[in-house]
């Protein structure tokens, strides 16, 4: 794990960038949850539906409690393995562009240390798939620079986990999976 690149992406997301950095699977774009023109220019990058929604990525739950409009499941709090992103309900303050206007959010609580490591320095941040809406994920740093680098305003050089497959998805409420 590259620590100069950790830092410099964190310092790129508590000014307001926007960056491109490895996730478990797949390149993701990045910025902190709580700047929303920076949320506003991933969309913009990506040609991505504001109704969509967001992934938001946190090493505690706690980090979104203020949104949150029910507890945070024991089960999700301490997953092991691979974390699952959960699908919370939250209260009506909650940005509508991070929840596609739906009234429930998309988290996190990640694992990988150099995640756990951005997200310590510069709060939760929001996580999408580096490609376009449409286009295949990009899986490696040269894909990113390829065809994001000259959008982003910084790129990672660590990699990904190495993951096949997306994240299994689950409701914060029931524990059920949505998507395994």
């Amino acid at each position: 794990m590259n620590r100069a690149d950790i830092t410099m992406m964190a310092s790129v997301l508590n000014h307001g960038g926007v960056v491109a950095c490895p996730t478990e699977g797949v390149w993701g774009l990045s910025c902190r949850a709580d700047r929303l023109d920076a949320v506003g220019r991933i969309l913009e990058i990506k040609a991505r539906a504001p109704s969509k929604g967001l992934i938001v990525l946190v090493t505690d739950f706690e980090q979104v409690c203020d949104w949150a409009a029910c507890p945070i499941l024991e089960s999700a709090r301490s997953e092991e393995g691979r974390p699952s992103t959960w699908v919370i309900p939250v209260k009506a303050h909650c940005p509508s562009i991070l929840t596609g206007g739906r009234t429930s959010l998309a988290v996190r609580q990640v694992k990988m240390p150099l995640l756990q490591r951005l997200v310590a320095y510069a709060g939760p941040i929001v996580s999408t798939s580096a490609n376009r809406t449409g286009r295949p994920a990009c899986r490696f740093r040269h894909q990113v620079m390829l065809t994001l680098g000259d959008q982003v305003d910084y790129v990672s050089k660590n990699q990904t986990q190495g993951f096949k497959t997306p994240s299994t998805i689950r409701d914060m409420v029931t524990g059920e999976i949505y998507r395994a």
